[in-house]
């Protein structure tokens, strides 16, 4: 357990006097607070046995040429992660015959630390990854090159990745603090498909030396990218959760199919409400109280967020420089990022307690972007 102690602000210090003083100041004392079953300390630790985490890779590829400069490749690729940093708390309350919000204090294993404020970084977590992976290249002949790549991929894991930024190591993984298993889903940076496809092609130059000055020395180069939306996992903010853990996740109504949980129809018309709202409602209350509630049950990774497809283009002229310049040349590019200016959202507010719960309210792309260059190369 470490106890981190920070300074008045010090605009002045040097490496003579670093610290204002007295430092530390008296209100740091003591420096480990005493507790007792009424206090609601909150204990940051590691565990004993953390351990650097251990991924294991493993593939099958199968490749052949089918025709001249073509190369077609198929093959599975899988990783295993283990020993997986999270972050979760140890001091979640326990069941009883009488389970009330009133004594959840009475309930945690260490009294007077709140049930979610006994936190140990753990390196219990663990994933894995499948992908089926496909592409088709044409070797570069005839100034013509092409590659064009599908990945259909899932990974799962026992935290949901970076919900709630968990594997940062700063916040709370959600739902029950003792379930890997009911918190196993799809990580948030879970995309199912992404196709991509580059080419670059350089135009044949005329043959008359006059032609080739204009139209000779011009290339284009695409990419184009179209995948899926990211996993999402819908989160809920519960305060009357009779275990002391308010960051769970959602409950569903039991009233939609997993295709309903998100609107129909293009993403621009459900900016303002990409989630059925109607899909999900509060805990079950199963506290003798008649107030504290049990965890959600949907799912980690339940559902997509919006897909992108995109595409970037870059025109270019060279002039080869003759006389004194020899193998010399200029280039001319003009690129242009987002080509058709096409809007692409970024992920909705998940978070089903919040007043945007389903608001859509950024880009993940930026808009058309456009920019020239000049190049001596020599």
């Amino acid at each position: 357990m470490t106890r981190i102690n920070t300074g008045l602000t010090n605009a002045a210090a040097t490496f003579q006097a670093p610290f204002a003083q007295p430092f530390p100041t008296a209100a740091s004392f003591p420096m480990f607070v005493p507790y007792s079953p009424t206090t609601k300390s909150s204990v940051n630790g590691q565990a004993p046995n953390f351990r650097p985490a251990m991924i294991q890779q493993f593939s099958l590829n199968v490749q052949g040429e089918f025709a001249k400069d073509w190369l077609l490749e198929v093959g599975y690729v899988g990783s295993r992660g283990t020993h997986l940093q999270r972050f979760r708390s140890l001091n979640q309350a326990v069941s009883t015959a009488s389970n009330t919000l009133a004594n959840i204090g009475s309930r945690v294993p260490v009294p007077g630390i709140r049930p979610d404020s006994l936190r140990e970084t753990e390196s219990e977590g663990s994933d894995w990854y499948n992908g089926l992976e496909g592409s088709l290249a044409k070797r570069l002949s005839h100034g013509l090159q092409l590659l064009a790549s599908y990945t259909f991929s899932k990974t799962l894991d026992t935290d949901g990745a970076d919900v709630n930024s968990t594997s940062a190591g700063n916040a709370l993984t959600l739902g029950d603090q003792n379930s890997p298993r009911q918190r196993w889903g799809r990580a948030s940076f879970n995309r199912t498909h992404r196709f991509v496809f580059s080419g670059t092609w350089s135009l044949p130059s005329p043959s008359a030396a006059l032609q080739r000055v204009v139209l000779g020395g011009w290339a284009v180069a695409a990419v184009v990218t179209i995948q899926s939306g990211s996993a999402l996992t819908i989160s809920d903010t519960n305060t009357n959760n009779v275990f002391g853990i308010s960051t769970d996740r959602a409950q569903l109504s039991g009233t939609c199919s997993k295709e309903q949980l998100v609107k129909g129809g293009p993403v621009e018309s459900k900016l303002g409400a990409y989630f059925n709202a109607t899909c999900f409602t509060s805990p079950p209350i199963i506290g003798s109280d008649g107030i504290g509630t049990a965890f959600g049950n949907s799912a980690t990774g339940i559902v997509d967020g919006p897909g992108q497809a995109n595409l970037d283009l870059s025109f270019s002229k060279t002039v080869a420089l003759t006389g004194g310049f020899e193998k010399s040349s200029f280039q001319f590019r003009a690129e242009f990022f987002n080509t058709l200016n096409h809007p692409q959202f970024a992920n909705p507010d998940t978070n089903f307690t919040s007043p945007t719960f389903g608001v859509i309210s950024s880009t993940a792309v930026n808009a058309r972007v456009g920019q020239l260059a000049l190049r001596f190369e020599f």
